[in-house]
């Protein structure tokens, strides 16, 4: 077709969205000859969908049993639009050689559920741009961007509330009791956002004849992906995400520590408004014990935010964030800021169209929560990396950012 250069550019480069946004950008085009088209058409779509496969055995009607794959599936759709760029009545049209400049937007809807990328599933937004030929194949070009669902945890019923658990165990040995092993873990609050430490205090009184070799705490991720085809199902997956080491305790001693677990960029806790995959998350602490007792375990769950608790600790300006929107009030409410208001004083960049007038493009961030005196966070790629977004909808000449990586808040702390 002679195209040189086709792309999908967001006018909000974190290209991260709230419900209720408007999302803006351009497609830029390049041909180093005319071309004939039909029209250019964008496509923007959100989606819920989980699979996996499992073996089944079932039973033959002459009394053997066989094998059987069974594929479950899942899929919630949140919303989908599309319209023309250029053309959509029928006529066929010339491009001339050069550049072509095509603004697109779309408001989202108010409420959806966080961008996540897991084994079994995801939740998903695209944005797609298909350029219809005549007599050949289409070009198409697919971006993905990340929606967040605010969890504030100002508001959450129990992020707030301090942690204390305490375990015991008593090992026997020919007979004879020892003394007990305890152990109390400790957190200041339930609820913590990316950027922040979790205080993980644990206080271990060994009364016994038996050594505690090493203490570990994990921060773990809980997925439940659940499936409505052929039948309802669900699978669970698992994952470690961070980890600290506590010092051992020997017989007939006793030890306080406290460490600190950063919250790595990560989803927030639930994912509302779906309801095909469920997220939780919670630290597991593991006493491993001498001999061949069995360890002592604990765990509990916590909340993982977009909005930090303000009674417990308030996130450190970042000199990276320019043109900060903090709005003031005599009280402590969230305050949703309108970007593009809040960044009203900022000139706009400018670009042309096809046809060489200037548009301009404004430079906003995404209207997340906060609070008086409380910078907005920074947006920073999940810590698990790129997943592949092609999907059934996309033929072998689709091209643009298929590998993609949902980009969630991360506020800056420092250390008292």
């Amino acid at each position: 077709m002679g195209l040189k250069a086709f792309q999908i550019i967001f006018d909000n480069p974190n290209e991260t969205y709230y419900g209720g946004e408007t999302v803006t950008g351009r497609v830029l085009l390049s041909l180093n000859s005319a071309k004939t088209i039909r029209d250019i058409e964008i496509r923007f779509k959100g989606e819920a969908n989980v699979e996996w496969t499992e073996t089944e055995s079932r039973k033959n009607s002459d009394g053997t049993t066989e094998e059987h794959t069974v594929y479950f599936q899942g899929n919630e759709k949140y919303f989908e639009s599309k319209y023309y760029l250029l053309g959509g009545r029928g006529d066929q049209i010339v491009l001339a050689e050069g550049e072509h400049c095509y603004p697109f937007t779309t408001t989202l809807p108010p409420k959806l559920p966080s961008s996540f990328e897991g084994e079994f599933g995801h939740i998903r937004y695209t944005v797609k741009v298909v350029i219809n030929r005549p007599w050949k194949f289409d070009h198409e070009i697919k971006s993905a961007f990340t929606v967040i669902s605010p969890v504030d945890l100002n508001t959450h019923e129990t992020a707030k509330n301090p942690i204390k658990q305490e375990v015991e165990k008593r090992f026997c040995c020919f007979c004879c009791e020892s003394g007990p092993l305890t152990m109390v873990l400790s957190l200041p609050v339930s609820g913590y956002v990316p950027g922040q430490d979790i205080p993980i205090t644990l206080e271990i009184d060994n009364a016994s004849d038996v050594g505690v070799l090493d203490v570990k705490c994990k921060l773990k991720k809980l997925i439940t992906f659940i499936a409505t085809s052929p039948y309802g199902s669900s699978r669970e997956e698992e994952i470690t995400l961070e980890e600290v080491t506590f010092p051992a305790v020997p017989p007939n001693n006793s030890k306080t520590a406290t460490e600190n677990m950063k919250i790595p960029p990560l989803p927030p806790s639930d994912l509302d408004n779906c309801d095909i995959i469920d997220l939780s998350y919670y630290l597991k602490v593991v006493a491993e014990v001498s001999r061949c007792h069995s360890d002592l375990k604990t765990s509990t769950p916590i909340v993982l935010g977009t909005v930090p608790l303000i009674s417990y600790q308030i996130p450190s300006p970042v000199e990276a964030n320019i043109g900060w929107a903090i709005p003031s009030g005599p009280d402590s409410q969230p305050q949703y800021v309108d970007a593009n208001v809040s960044r009203s004083n900022v000139p706009d960049q400018q670009t042309s169209d096809a046809e060489g007038n200037q548009i301009n493009k404004p430079v906003y961030e995404p209207s997340a929560p906060t609070y008086p005196d409380m910078p907005p966070p920074t947006y920073a790629e999940c810590m698990f990396g790129p997943q592949n977004i092609q999907d059934a909808e996309d033929n072998e000449y689709t091209q643009g950012s298929l590998e993609f990586v949902p980009r969630y808040p991360m506020y800056n702390f420092v250390k008292q």
